[in-house]
C-alpha cells in the first residue's frame, strides 16, 4: 500500500468510527525547515481549535507489521487522552490581554525557512530567527501550541518588537532553562535504558577516560523541546561564562538544546563546523536541525556571534 492509498484507508477507517457531530481533516503542516507533514484533527463542528496526530510516523508502523486497526485504535486513544483547556473558545485569540503572558519565542534557521517566515512575525538573530507562539496547555499527553501569524499582529495591534519583549520575560518563566554536563546526560540515558546492569561507578570512569577534550555542557530548557533559544535568556551564557572564566563555543546541535564548551583555544572552528554539518547530515531528523555554524559567546561585549571557521 503506498502512502497516499495508507492516508485514504486511515481516513476511512476513522470516519466510520468517530461520532455524526466529530469531523476530521487531514492536511498538509507546514513544520520547521520546510518539512510537510500530513496532520489529522479530529473536531467537534462549532470547535475552533483541535490537537493534531502526524500521520507520517504511522505508515513507518504500518510497514514494520502494525495493522490498520491498530492504528486506528492508537490515533483515536490520543484523542480521547487529550482536551482543550477551559479557555479555549471561538474568542480565544481576539483579546491581546488575555493571551500576551502565553506569547512565548523559538529559534528555526533563516534560510531553511523563508517561505514560513514571509507568513509570520519573526526578528533575524545571526543565521537564524526568532519566532513567536502561544502556548496553550501542557499534559501528560503532550502541550498544545499555536504559531503566531502576521494576521493576529493587526487584530492585536501590536508590533513584532511587543511580541519579544513579552517572549523574553514568558519564556523563561514557563520553559526554566537547565544546564548540565554531557556526562549527567548519558548517565541519565544509561540510567533509564539499563536497567540492573546500570553500574554508575563504571560509566564514570569511562566518561572520565574518554574527556579527551574541553568539556561539553547541554543547554536546553525543563521540557526538552525547543530549548535552542535558552541561549538568548538574560545572563545564562554570562554567568556561566563567568564561572568558567572562559569564552564559550555554542554548538548548535537541534532546535531543542545547543551545547557548550569552553573556548580554550584546542579545538579548531573548522573541525567545529564540519562536525556540525556532517551530523545534522546524518544524525539529526531535517524537522530539528538549527544550524550548520558554531557560534562565539564572548564575555568581553556579552555578545555571541557565528564563528565561520
Amino acid at each position: 500500500m503506498d502512502y497516499k492509498v495508507f492516508l485514504e484507508t486511515i481516513r476511512q477507517a476513522l470516519q466510520e468510527r468517530l461520532q455524526k457531530d466529530l469531523q476530521l481533516i487531514i492536511r498538509p503542516v507546514p513544520k520547521n525547515n520546510g518539512i510537510l507533514l500530513d496532520g489529522l484533527s479530529i473536531q467537534s463542528l462549532d470547535s475552533c481549535l483541535a490537537p493534531t496526530v502526524y500521520l507520517n510516523p504511522y505508515y513507518t508502523l504500518y510497514q514494520e507489521g502494525m495493522s490498520i486497526d491498530a492504528i486506528c485504535s492508537d490515533i483515536l486513544g490520543l484523542f480521547q487522552n487529550s482536551f482543550s483547556p477551559d479557555f479555549v473558545n471561538d474568542n480565544i485569540f481576539n483579546h491581546f490581554e488575555d493571551m500576551k503572558s502565553r506569547i512565548m519565542m523559538r529559534l528555526i534557521h533563516t534560510d531553511s525557512n523563508l517561505e514560513l517566515l514571509q507568513k509570520i512575525p519573526n526578528i533575524p538573530y545571526l543565521d537564524l530567527s526568532i519566532v513567536f507562539y502561544l502556548f496553550l496547555e501542557r499534559s501528560s499527553s503532550g502541550q498544545m501550541t499555536t504559531l503566531i501569524h502576521n494576521e493576529f499582529l493587526n487584530h492585536w495591534q501590536v508590533n513584532v518588537q511587543d511580541l519579544l519583549r513579552l517572549a523574553l520575560q514568558n519564556t523563561p518563566a514557563e520553559y526554566p532553562a537547565e544546564l548540565r554536563s554531557m556526562s549527567e546526560v548519558m548517565k541519565d540515558i544509561a540510567r533509564q535504558n539499563m536497567g540492573d546492569d546500570y553500574n554508575e561507578e563504571y560509566l564514570t570512569q569511562l566518561l572520565e577516560d574518554d574527556d579527551h577534550f574541553s568539556p561539553l555542557y547541554v543547554l536546553s530548557n525543563h521540557a526538552g523541546i525547543y530549548g535552542a533559544c535558552c541561549m538568548l535568556y538574560r545572563n545564562i551564557l554570562k554567568n556561566f561564562a563567568d564561572d568558567l572564566e572562559k569564552d564559550l563555543i555554542i554548538i548548535p546541535s537541534s532546535i531543542h538544546e545547543v551545547l557548550l564548551t569552553p573556548d580554550n583555544g584546542e579545538i579548531s572552528y573548522d573541525y567545529l563546523n564540519s562536525m556540525v554539518a556532517n551530523i545534522n547530515c546524518s544524525e539529526v531528523p531535517a524537522e530539528d536541525q538549527l544550524s550548520d555554524h558554531i557560534y562565539l559567546y564572548t564575555r568581553a561585549d556579552d555578545r555571541i556571534r557565528i564563528l565561520h571557521g
